[in-house]
């Protein structure tokens, strides 16, 4: 049956956690809740309304002059770049659902084609370009600088900081790096690659936050014709994929067979790593505070108080059992000695060079007599055994002049 105290020290241990579970469920809870969803219809939808909408961008894009033209099927959008001559901006909100080994296709759109993709994760970079990887991610969006090196823009300070991108070591174009990695620009096979590390920039709830909208406006309007894939599930893939509608010639153009394979949307919420972090670590804490106490010692009472005369026979009891009959007698001994050694004025671990001739000189018995007793060989019988506790018990009360009790508390 659990004791009142067992169950308040229980709840000690629990107590602590609680404030930390309630807090990560708190935080998770609201960052669903304001985290957008791609698969929203009217998220980045250039006539999306709501919060995660974008039609006010794509109001103000107009008005600069941009010529925008929806598709919601990669291979149609891939197909009006043709016309274009390069002069145009292919804005790609969800890179995770286009079909398999479309995002290789990138690189064989016409020369001087813009393609901005929003927060693409380290296996989608991997098959758009050759120069930059994803370099870390973070729980929630930053917000930094331009940077002074940037010409990619003339905005100001904007939340783009969540999924940071970097240089490779081997690479060999010039990659641009601003807002501290959460936006960059490398031009390869003729194409100009932005890389945008969040959605924030271009969602109506936070265009008017710090300079999100004129990063998004000086991202979407550098070519007369934005070409906006709307898409917000994966796209199938088509059972007989033809050649790309804007590859240059038979031997330019890759084979699908040979296009590496893009990465779908993760199938865990990015904040399940913190939550199993957070727990992991609170599992430590727990078993550190089971596993020792931490401070001073604080005096406690003894759940059960037994007498000393039911230690000493249940000892004795062990011993019996293991036949140990050695280890007992040495017990024994070693408590006659102490006592004999503090009657006599002696140190309590005096030895038998120091403690036999005091007690010869006190009893008068025979030095070899006394050795034996207090120093000699382990008993090979019960009986035996029994012999020598008494007479240790008789040459202690002999020297003390006071009774030995069974049981007595040393």
């Amino acid at each position: 049956m659990t004791s009142p105290t067992q169950r308040r020290r229980r709840w000690r241990l629990v107590l602590p956690i609680l404030p930390v579970l309630a807090l990560i469920t708190y935080s998770v809870t609201a960052h669903m809740v304001e985290e957008p969803s791609p698969s929203d219809p009217a998220y980045l939808a250039p006539a999306g309304g709501g919060p995660d909408g974008a039609a006010g961008l794509a109001e103000q894009l107009r008005a600069r002059g941009v010529t925008i033209r929806t598709f919601t099927d990669s291979d149609d959008a891939f197909e009006a770049l043709g016309p274009t001559r390069g002069d145009a901006t292919l804005f790609v909100p969800s890179p995770g659902f286009l079909y398999r080994g479309q995002l290789d296709w990138l690189r064989w759109l016409p020369d001087r084609v813009r393609v901005v993709l929003v927060e693409p994760d380290a296996g989608q970079v991997t098959a758009a370009v050759d120069s930059v990887g994803a370099t870390g991610r973070r729980w929630a969006t930053g917000v930094a600088a331009r940077g002074a090196d940037c010409g990619l823009t003339e905005a100001g300070p904007a939340a783009v900081v969540r999924t940071r991108y970097g240089r490779l070591e081997d690479a060999r174009a010039v990659v641009e790096s601003c807002y501290d990695g959460g936006l960059v620009r490398v031009f390869e096979h003729g194409k100009e690659f932005v890389l945008v590390g969040s959605a924030d920039p271009f969602r109506a709830e936070r265009a008017g936050e710090h300079d999100n909208a004129g990063l998004a406006l000086d991202l979407l309007s550098a070519k007369s014709t934005l070409i906006w894939l709307d898409l917000h599930e994966r796209e199938p893939v088509p059972p007989q994929p033809s050649k790309s509608p804007v590859a240059r010639d038979d031997h330019d153009s890759p084979s699908r067979n040979d296009a590496k394979p893009a990465k779908g949307p993760s199938p865990f919420p990015d904040w399940l790593f913190w939550v199993v972090l957070t727990l992991l670590a609170a599992t430590l804490t727990v078993m550190l505070a089971r596993g020792r106490r931490l401070g001073p010692p604080v005096p406690e009472a003894l759940p059960v108080e037994v007498p000393g005369a039911e230690t000493a026979a249940g000892r004795g009891r062990l011993y019996r059992r293991v036949r140990a009959r050695g280890p007992a007698l040495e017990t024994l001994r070693a408590t006659a000695r102490r006592r004999l050694a503090v009657t006599l004025n002696l140190p309590a671990a005096a030895g038998p060079e120091t403690l036999l001739p005091a007690l010869q000189a006190r009893t008068g018995d025979d030095p070899r007599r006394l050795d034996e007793i207090l120093y000699g060989p382990p008993p090979q019988t019960d009986q035996e055994l029994h012999d020598r506790a008494v007479e240790l018990r008789r040459l202690v009360e002999h020297v003390t002049a006071r009774p030995v009790n069974e049981g007595e508390h040393r």
